[in-house]
């Protein structure tokens, strides 16, 4: 009579030392990953950007483009400071609503990263190079 193998279990072709060896890789995979999601979530961000410290009454220029903007917080008098924020509103996701109540508003930015977004609404800098 013929016997079946028994299901799962170890199988006895493979030694300790490269059960050790393989469990080694997947640890060694298990935390590279890990690392780089914590990179992801916890690694340097662009800090040249200064649109989160914005608030109504500032002025900046836009060193970015209109789709990635990287803001550069400066004075009203700056010649380089082309707007002025009207309204900071941190709780905004869609520009047009929150822009709405804001007079003078010729235009808007909107940041979004993960649990953090807000929209800017600004116009133009009539103050600067004074």
């Amino acid at each position: 009579m013929s016997q079946v193998p028994p299901l799962g279990g170890l199988n006895a072709s493979y030694t300790s030392a490269q059960i050790r060896r393989n469990r080694l890789i997947l640890l060694g995979v298990v935390l590279v990953l890990a690392g780089l999601v914590a990179f992801w979530a916890f690694g340097p961000h662009d800090a040249k950007d200064q649109s989160a410290t914005l608030k109504a009454g500032d002025c900046f220029q836009n060193l970015g483009t209109d789709k990635e903007a990287r803001i550069k917080k400066l004075g009203c008098t700056d010649p380089h400071a082309d707007y002025k924020v009207l309204k900071m509103d941190k709780d905004a996701v869609v520009d047009t609503l929150s822009c709405s109540d804001a007079p003078g508003t010729t235009g808007s930015l909107t940041q979004s990263s993960p649990g953090h977004w807000f929209v800017v609404c600004f116009e133009n800098n009539d103050d600067k190079g004074r």
